[in-house]
């Protein structure tokens, strides 16, 4: 290009017009063919770049500044002449940002723990399903705190009671009430096995007709089962989590359905057992301990006294025994089961030949004939 370029024309434009346009792309380039539109808009009098390619749309606003003009120079190569021609600018997005900024704002976003516990609970594992499900009732069950505080006032009523027992008068004969309370076990047992029968603390025919509560209570998750103590659930939930289970487990599971329902007339506080609620399970074992635990010195029907509590505590340790790994059980975790003082728990360990570990606060099953007898101090009567 030997001669300089000259101007041969500037051409001068109406803001209102519609001028040819310089379009940018947010995230890419336009390939292919497309239709080009601008649109007004009246109510908030400015201008706006449609594109449409395809099934993409494309929008921007029309930059127009009022300060100064955009404009492009066109050369003509074979005259070597510029004309000077006025233009707009505009950015488009693809039209699919503006909707989904829509959704969002209909939709809330989740927050990042509420969402990191959204995707444990539908992809984790069942530990980690568990884990979030114990939490979020931690979290939102107003059940879970007003067991906790049922549970410290239990225990503050029971305190009351041992008092009351230590200052009750003695009956006639301590060993004949104890028995009464006390499940039958074997003295002459030389093995920890052989000191107690499961069907001398659950009648034989209850436990053969309790086979279908446990194959049911075995396939349903622990948090959806009808049983308060946290201690129950663990116990259940090592069950369930092993690969092979045997005719042992399914025992254990009887137990556990049985002590939901001991546990249920420990924390009672009515006199009376016949209409209320004591296994959300079956009612079969309802009708066992009110027939088992009633007091029968008492003529009404279904009375609970300090009697049916007492034989309800023996039994509900042993069977904690006997679906343990190692006729072992802390007395910490019983205590807060049975809202009871670590005291009365220890005392009524002993007459069912259980003695804590030396420094420690471990339950141990003992052999009959090698457990001391209990203290003058501490007798076991029924009140006058």
């Amino acid at each position: 290009m030997d001669d300089k370029i000259q101007v041969e024309t500037v051409c001068n434009h109406n803001r209102d017009e519609l001028l040819p346009t310089i379009l940018d792309f947010q995230n890419g380039s336009l390939l292919g063919s497309a239709e080009y539109c601008a649109i007004e808009n009246t109510t908030e009098n400015k201008k706006q770049a449609l594109v449409v390619a395809g099934k993409q749309i494309y929008t921007g606003d029309l930059q127009d500044n009022e300060n100064y003009d955009t404009y492009i120079c066109l050369r003509n190569k074979l005259t070597n002449k510029v004309q000077i021609v006025p233009v707009q600018q505009t950015l488009l997005s693809n039209n699919i940002y503006k909707e989904l900024d829509s959704q969002k704002r209909k939709i809330p976003m989740l927050s990042r723990e509420h969402a990191n516990k959204k995707l444990l609970k539908e992809f984790g594992g069942r530990k980690a399903s568990r884990y979030v499900d114990n939490h979020e009732q931690m979290l939102v069950n107003v059940d879970v705190v007003r067991q906790d505080l049922d549970e410290t006032v239990k225990s503050s009523a029971q305190n009351e009671d041992e008092e009351e027992d230590a200052e009750a008068d003695v009956s006639i004969n301590n060993e004949e009430y104890l028995a009464s309370i006390v499940p039958k076990f074997d003295k002459e047992a030389t093995e920890l096995d052989g000191v107690y029968d499961v069907e001398d603390l659950i009648p034989k025919g209850l436990l053969e007709r309790l086979d279908e509560e446990a194959k049911v209570v075995f396939s349903t998750p622990v948090q959806t089962l009808p049983i308060k103590s946290e201690y129950l659930k663990t116990c259940l939930g090592r069950i369930q989590e092993k690969t092979v289970t045997s005719k042992q487990d399914f025992l254990h599971i009887k137990l556990i359905i049985y002590m939901d329902a001991l546990q249920s007339l420990i924390s009672l506080r009515s006199r009376q057992m016949q209409n209320v609620e004591l296994s959300g399970i079956t009612e079969k074992i309802e009708n066992d301990i009110r027939h088992r635990f009633a007091d029968p010195n008492v003529a009404k029907r279904g009375a609970r006294t300090n009697f049916s509590t007492e034989k309800a505590l023996t039994h509900f340790i042993v069977m904690a025994l006997l679906i343990s790994e190692k006729y072992e059980v802390d007395i910490n975790v019983l205590s807060r089961a049975l809202a009871t003082s670590n005291a009365r728990i220890k005392q009524y360990a002993h007459i069912v030949n259980a003695l804590p570990k030396s420094r420690s606060d471990i339950l141990s099953l003992r052999l009959p004939s090698k457990v001391p007898e209990l203290k003058a101090a501490r007798r076991f009567q029924r009140k006058k």
